[in-house]
C-alpha cells in the first residue's frame, strides 16, 4: 500500500507540475496512438517515439546518416550484406546491456504479420515469409556476436540504410518479448524514458534518462500536451507550452508576436487522398474530374500562402519531383462531374478547420459536385484512415527516410497501408524495380515513369508543398529543424532558459 500511495503521489505532483526551467513541454494535435515502432503511423507517435527509443542509425539535421547505437557499419560490395558494430556500454532504461540478440528480435518484428511497416523491411532475406508467428531463424538478421549484427537483402537496396535511420527501426528489450502489455509503459534506450500516460488530461510524461550513451539530456522532463491548434497557442502566448513544432502555422499567425519563428523547407505533400474503392471513385474518370475541380492554389494561397505550390505527389528535393504545371482537358473531364454524395473527412485540429470547410464546400458545390466537409477528431481520422473507410480525407504525407520511394509504395497493390485501394501492376513492378537499381540516374527514371502512373490514376489531389513555420518560446534554445519534419527534432541538443521562464518568457 505505502508503494502504491507513493506512486499516485508522484504522479498527481507530475500531472500538477508547472512549467518551469527543466520541463518541456510540446503540443500535438493527438496523443501517440502507438507505442509500438512497427505500428506507428501518425505524427505524435513518431515524435515520442524517437524520443524513447534508439535504433543502428540516425539522421542528422542535414539528413547525413550518423550513427546512434552503432559506432559503425558496412556495406559488402554487392551490396546484399550490412554488418553493424554496438557501441559498448550502451544500456535500456531498465539498465540491461543492449545486445545484437536486441537487435535481431527488435528487426524480426518490423518484418512480422503484424508489422503495419513491413513493406519497408520486406527487401531482407526471409521477409516473405506469410505463416503465423515469424521464425526469426528464417529471416536475414543474424548475431554474428554480442556486439555484431548482420543484415541479409534479397537484392540490393540503396535507400535501406536510411530506413534504418528512421522512426520505426527501433531496438526494443528482447527480454520483454512475452510480455502483453509492454507497449503501456515501454522500456527504450532513448534520452528519454516512459513515466506515465494521462488519458483525461490528455497528457503523456517522460523523463531524461540518466544512463543515456550521449549523456543526460538537458531537459529534466518532457510534456506531450493534446489539445486544439487555438487552445495549444493560446497555452503558448503565456509560456505555458514551448514548442508548437507539431502544427502547421503561417507567418503571420498571431502567436510570433510572442516567441520565436524558426522557418523551414519540409519533406511533404499535403493532399486529398481518394480512395478508389469507394463510389464514385471507383471510377478513373470520376477521380480525374473531381481532381481537376479543386482550386489547389486557392487553397494554398488562403491557407498557407508561403507553402510551395504542388505539381505532384513528391516533394521538392526528392528524385520525381516535378516543378511544372501539367497540361489537362478540363472540359472533357467535367462531362464526368457526379451527383452521388461525397464526403471529405479533415482533422477538426486545425484552428481553421471551419474555414477550410466551406472554402472546400463552397467551391466544390459550384462546380456541381455534393460535396460535405466533416471536420473529425485526429484519432478518428487515423482510425478510418487505417480501416480505408474514407471516401476522401485531408492529411500531409510525410516521409519516415528521404527517398521518394518512401511515398511511392503507399500505392503498392499488396501494401496495407495503401489508403487509395490502387491495384497497378505495372506500377508494383516499377516500384519493385527501382528499390534494386543501384545506377542512379536509371532509378530516377525508374521514378518518373512510377510517378506519371501514380499522377494519372488521380487519388491524390496534391494540395501543397509545406514550409515548416516553427514556434518556440523564447525560452528554449538549441532547437535545431529537421527537413523530415519536427519528428527528428534532436531535443538532445535543446535546453531551456531559466532565467527567462523565470521572467514569464522574456529574455
Amino acid at each position: 500500500m505505502r508503494n502504491f500511495i507513493f506512486i499516485t503521489t508522484f504522479l498527481v505532483a507530475w500531472i500538477s507540475l508547472p512549467c518551469f526551467a527543466s520541463t518541456y513541454v510540446k503540443s500535438a494535435f493527438s496523443l501517440p496512438l502507438s507505442l509500438d515502432p512497427i505500428k506507428m503511423n501518425d505524427q505524435a507517435s513518431l515524435v515520442v517515439g524517437n524520443l524513447i527509443y534508439d535504433g543502428l542509425l540516425k539522421f542528422s539535421p542535414s539528413l547525413e546518416i550518423q550513427e546512434s547505437l552503432a559506432e559503425s557499419w558496412s556495406t559488402s560490395s554487392d551490396g546484399k550484406t550490412l554488418t553493424f558494430k554496438l557501441k559498448p556500454n550502451i544500456k535500456f532504461h531498465d539498465g540491461t546491456p543492449i545486445t545484437a540478440d536486441d537487435v535481431v528480435y527488435s528487426l524480426a518484428r518490423a518484418v512480422s504479420p503484424e508489422s503495419t511497416v513491413r513493406k519497408y523491411y520486406d527487401c531482407i532475406q526471409g521477409a516473405d515469409e506469410k505463416s503465423g508467428k515469424q521464425d526469426t531463424t528464417k529471416v536475414g538478421i543474424k548475431a554474428i556476436d554480442s556486439n555484431t549484427v548482420e543484415i541479409k537483402l534479397k537484392k540490393p537496396f540503396p535507400a535501406f540504410i536510411s530506413i534504418l535511420a528512421g522512426a520505426t527501426a527501433k531496438i526494443l528489450p528482447k527480454k520483454y518479448k512475452d510480455s502483453k502489455n509492454f507497449f503501456d509503459s515501454p522500456i527504450g534506450s532513448g534520452p528519454f524514458r516512459f513515466v506515465y500516460k494521462d488519458a483525461v488530461n490528455k497528457k503523456l510524461f517522460l523523463e531524461a534518462f540518466d544512463s543515456y550513451y550521449q549523456g543526460k539530456s538537458k531537459l529534466d522532463k518532457f510534456v506531450l500536451l493534446e489539445s486544439s491548434e487555438d487552445t495549444a497557442s493560446e497555452l503558448a502566448k503565456k509560456n505555458e507550452v514551448l514548442d508548437l513544432a507539431c502544427w502547421p502555422l503561417t507567418p503571420n499567425n498571431p502567436v510570433f508576436q510572442k516567441g520565436k519563428k524558426i522557418t523551414s523547407p519540409v519533406a511533404a505533400t499535403w493532399i486529398i487522398g481518394l480512395n478508389s474503392k469507394i463510389a464514385p471513385f471507383n471510377s478513373i474518370e470520376v477521380r480525374k474530374a473531381f481532381k481537376e475541380s479543386f482550386d489547389t492554389e486557392g487553397f494554398r494561397k488562403k491557407f498557407y500562402p508561403d507553402a510551395y505550390q504542388a505539381f505532384g505527389y513528391i516533394p521538392p528535393g526528392l528524385s520525381g519531383y516535378n516543378d511544372g504545371p501539367k497540361s489537362a482537358s478540363v472540359k472533357s473531364l467535367k462531362l464526368k462531374v457526379t451527383r452521388q454524395k461525397i464526403t471529405i473527412v479533415i482533422p477538426q485540429e486545425l484552428s481553421e478547420a471551419k474555414e477550410m470547410k466551406r472554402f472546400f464546400e463552397r467551391n466544390l458545390k459550384e462546380k456541381g459536385w455534393n460535396v460535405e466537409v466533416v471536420p473529425m477528431a485526429w484519432d478518428k481520422l487515423m482510425d478510418g484512415y487505417a480501416k480505408k473507410k474514407h471516401q476522401a480525407f485531408l492529411v500531409s504525407m510525410n516521409m519516415d527516410y528521404p527517398d521518394a520511394e518512401f511515398l511511392l509504395r503507399n500505392f503498392e497493390s499488396n501494401n496495407p497501408d495503401n489508403f487509395s485501394g490502387l491495384n497497378n501492376k505495372k506500377l508494383d513492378a516499377l516500384i519493385s524495380t527501382s528499390r534494386a537499381e543501384t545506377d542512379k540516374i536509371k532509378r530516377v527514371s525508374l521514378y518518373k515513369e512510377a510517378i506519371k502512373l501514380l499522377d494519372d490514376s488521380s487519388v491524390t489531389i496534391n494540395l501543397f508543398h509545406p514550409r515548416a513555420n516553427y514556434w518556440i518560446s523564447n525560452c528554449v534554445e538549441g532547437l535545431v529543424p529537421n527537413i523530415l519534419s519536427d519528428v527528428y527534432i534532436d531535443y538532445t541538443k535543446v535546453s531551456i532558459n531559466e532565467e527567462c521562464m523565470k521572467n514569464g518568457g522574456k529574455l
